[in-house]
């Protein structure tokens, strides 16, 4: 998939940096958002379409780390769990995290992954780098099966994704960041 010119540099030049707070229900076309399992976006517009005769706002967002444009309804958009961008002190806490050794234990392999994939549609960018924590250090003990594999490098680009905007760093240095922690990790 090939992420548009276009949307790759306004994504790259993420200097408006939206905290969170009390007023999050509304978002701005250029603004960046997260929008959870799918990473960072930009709301490009916002649309109207009639649906079974009623007339509908949309936020259309598009997320170029996966090259898709995404409908989400104004009126329940943050109930879906779209949300601003983390704030530096976030996004620094999360990077820190990577360093404390975690896992899920006593679950079956079904139950532990659906555990990882409620984290990551919480959107919460901590509950993010669990998951990322939690399945680099699976994969260096076994070969991870295709799912959780899937779900490491979904989580691992949204990470690397809001890293790179909010610290205003590129790619290949939040990949950097991340995976210098993760090899720091201290066990208990």
């Amino acid at each position: 998939m090939e992420v548009t010119k276009k949307t790759k540099q306004r994504l790259k030049s993420c200097d408006t940096i939206f905290p969170m707070g009390d007023d999050r229900k509304t978002f701005k076309v250029g603004e960046k958002v997260v929008y959870p399992t799918h990473g960072v976006g930009i709301i490009d517009n916002i649309t109207e379409k009639v649906l079974n005769g009623e007339t509908v706002e949309y936020y259309v967002i598009s997320i170029p780390s996966l090259d898709m444009n995404i409908l989400l309804p104004l009126r329940n958009a943050t109930d879906l769990g779209l949300r601003r961008l983390s704030g530096k002190a976030e996004i620094k806490r999360a990077i820190e995290s990577l360093e404390e050794k975690k896992e899920i234990k006593g679950m079956d392999w079904k139950a532990r992954q659906q555990n990882q994939m409620n984290m990551l549609k919480s959107g919460k960018i901590e509950n993010v780098a669990d998951v990322v924590n939690i399945l680099y250090n699976r994969q260096k003990l076994r070969d991870l099966p295709i799912q959780e594999r899937r779900l490491f490098e979904a989580a691992l680009t949204h990470l690397i994704d809001e890293i790179s905007c909010v610290l205003g760093l590129d790619e290949e240095s939040a990949k950097r960041t991340i995976f210098s922690h993760l090899e720091n990790i201290k066990t208990a």
